[in-house]
């Protein structure tokens, strides 16, 4: 693996409509529409759920739900874009290892398997980090940019990779962005960082890499 090429994404928020998703087996197990009551990141208090609720939705959610889970009409042009920039993409991804074939199915084979890291549902936020740390460690360089959803993912990859981008949802109640994090509303913005970047250190594909 050349970590100097390898582009990580998380998937829920990201390539994946989670909150949809959830929102309809939430609807499904509650017996009732779900209104959402404001933008908070966790999901009982977005939509006011109590707890017993929540553990109901999620009991159904972990049993069968992720390997179905919609794509964004974007996610297939992000991937591919960033392909075309000569990237190795991979999916770091907050759901148990027990999901990961879910995970793959849930994509279709837009990221193979092969490139799929599950970090645990309830990982401390530090630990998509370390995955890319461990990856720069294996290739002897840092790899080159990571895209997530949630600030403290993305503040704990700072110093990691060399560009890590927060894509803002508008979610409220949780950490600012750090210094050295670039902040997105436009998930196809990423792909034109990441080139920027490329062209700045001659890692651009065809220019300063092994053939």
């Amino acid at each position: 693996m050349n970590a100097s090429s390898v582009v990580a994404l998380d998937v829920d928020g990201v390539l994946g409509d989670f909150e949809t998703h959830w929102r309809e087996c939430a609807e499904e197990v509650l017996c009732r529409s779900m209104p959402k009551v404001n933008e908070q990141h966790s999901m009982g208090l977005r939509y006011g759920l109590s707890n017993k609720e929540m553990d109901a939705v999620w009991r159904v959610f972990h049993e069968d739900r992720w390997a179905d889970l919609p794509l964004y009409d974007h996610a297939s042009e992000l991937v591919l874009a960033l392909e075309d920039l000569g990237c190795t993409v991979w999916a770091v991804t907050s759901i148990d290892v027990r999901h990961i074939e879910d995970r793959a199915k849930s994509l279709s084979g837009l990221i193979p398997a092969g490139r799929i890291v599950c970090v645990g549902h309830a990982a401390h936020a530090s630990a998509k980090a370390n995955v890319l740390r461990d990856m720069g460690a294996h290739a002897g360089c840092q790899p080159v940019a990571f895209l997530d959803d949630h600030p403290a993912n993305i503040n704990a990859a700072v110093g990691v990779v060399s560009l890590p981008v927060l894509l803002d949802r508008g979610y409220i109640g949780l950490e600012a962005p750090e210094y050295g994090v670039t902040v997105i509303d436009d998930p196809m913005d990423f792909p034109v960082l990441v080139e920027s970047l490329l062209k700045r250190t001659g890692l651009a594909a065809g220019k300063g890499r092994a053939a």
